[in-house]
């Protein structure tokens, strides 16, 4: 298992909300998407779906969501 930190766009706070949702580990994350995770914060009322979705599709892409940039 993959702590979810190691990956761009996911601190402390993101990471605790995806294992409050299901998603506990980066390979999670791989399996079930960032669309769907992202769902399933803004189902929980956690995260701002825009937002959450960008940002896991950025850690999934292994770029940085505000910028673009690859790491």
């Amino acid at each position: 298992m993959t702590d979810l930190r190691t990956l761009p766009n996911i601190g402390p706070a993101l990471a605790t909300d995806l294992h409050a949702v299901g998603v506990p580990d980066a390979e999670t994350l791989r399996e079930v998407g960032a669309d769907e995770a992202a769902r399933r914060l803004a189902e929980a009322g956690r995260r701002d779906c825009a937002h959450a979705t960008r940002a896991l599709r950025g850690a999934l892409d292994g770029v940085r969501w505000t910028t673009g940039e690859s790491r």
